[in-house]
């Protein structure tokens, strides 16, 4: 019997996000979209790009006016063509949106035709509007000119560059459409049982992520002055980097111990011993919290804000705040630490949000919203 042959897609990625050591979001998002497009039945072909850093380039990343122009498609523009005509490719794929306005380029080299789609880990305008809205100061002049500028960039790659875009969030998918995008389709954080064994150490909860990012760094801030005000007499463990920004909260906090960065096999054995992992995410800040997916997927208890489980389809959400409110989830760890029957529902809803995923739904809806384009 013939076995048909899989229809190729060509997909452009930054090279550091498929050739990495250790993995951060935007690696562990890249290695999903891979994952769901080989489950959807499609052959993959991957070009690997740098971003090309001139001397201008960085004056203008130094000034803050940096608008998607960290790539150069001429170095790559010859094998990018080269490699759809040779293999009769229909869909090219843009791994994040800082490479999609290529899609224009391309066209104008190619004959046959072409869906450029991009896949998105969350607009640029996204990421650095919080950075203008920090309550404690006025946006800049540059600021300002810079979301406008990435907005009105954005606008065009949505309404007329692109044919389609594919989000890692579902709040993200609303503001592409705000911008023009008129076929979006969400994919969600890939959850599977992987289930470790958990032997929870008394009143220890632990965060594990980028502590210099904002939405992280205010967020741990916020609920650690909480615990601070509710007399927590428990440990609040840190994973993550810079090292100076973990030690300085380590400082001001007496209750949190900052462990540094983790390899994979230190992480597993340090998470396995948290009573809770807390996400104290309170504002939606570009793409999603990568690492509730892993600690879901361990089976580990899990107390978030609904900003910070952004990106996922859930079976169970009874382990969210009520409020997007750093006093509420404080008051939330308090009560769960003191009930070992309450952890052990929380451990539950982790398990059964791991173990009802279905990534062959969504594979499905993704070869589908494909071969409708």
């Amino acid at each position: 019997m013939e076995v048909a042959q899989k229809e190729n897609v060509l997909f452009i990625t930054d090279k550091g996000y498929v050739d990495y050591k250790l993995p951060g979001g935007v690696q562990i998002c890249t290695e999903e979209f891979i994952r769901y497009l080989n489950n959807a039945g499609f052959n993959i072909i991957i070009i690997k790009v740098s971003p090309d850093i001139t001397l201008l380039k960085r004056i203008k990343l130094k000034l803050g006016i940096e608008t998607y122009e960290l790539y150069d498609s001429k170095i790559y523009i010859s094998e990018i063509v080269n490699a759809i005509v040779k293999n009769q490719v229909k869909f090219v794929l843009f791994n994040q949106l800082n490479i999609a306005h290529w899609a224009t380029l391309i066209r104008a080299k190619i004959s046959i035709p072409l869906k450029c789609i991009g896949l998105s880990h969350g607009n640029e305008s996204g990421d650095y509007l919080y950075e203008i809205t920090k309550q404690d100061k006025v946006p800049t002049l540059i600021e300002t000119w810079r979301i406008g500028k990435l907005i009105a960039k954005e606008k065009i790659l949505f309404s007329t560059t692109l044919d389609a875009v594919v989000t890692i969030s579902e709040h993200e998918s609303y503001i592409d459409q705000w911008l023009g995008a008129d076929k979006i389709l969400f994919l969600p954080r890939i959850l599977e049982p992987k289930f470790i064994k958990w032997e929870p150490e008394k009143n220890v909860i632990g965060f594990v992520g980028t502590l210099d990012h904002y939405p992280n760094y205010q967020g741990i801030e916020l609920l650690a002055n909480q615990l601070h005000v509710k007399a927590f007499n428990g440990i609040l463990k840190l994973i993550g980097g810079p090292k100076s920004v973990g030690e300085k909260l380590a400082r001001k906090y007496s209750f949190i111990s900052y462990l540094g960065h983790l390899s994979n096999e230190e992480l597993f054995h340090e998470v396995a011993k948290w009573s809770i992992f807390v996400n104290p995410i309170f504002w939606y800040a570009r793409g999603s919290s990568t690492k509730a997916s892993q600690i879901i997927n361990w089976g580990i208890p899990i107390l978030s804000t609904k900003a910070g489980i952004r990106g996922y389809h859930l079976s169970n959400t009874n382990f969210l705040t009520k409020q997007n409110k750093p006093e509420h989830l404080a008051a939330l760890v308090i009560k769960k630490l003191g009930s070992t029957s309450e952890l052990n529902t929380l451990k539950k809803i982790s398990e059964g949000n791991a173990s009802t995923f279905e990534i062959t739904k969504w594979s499905a809806e993704l070869k589908a919203f494909l071969e409708e384009l």
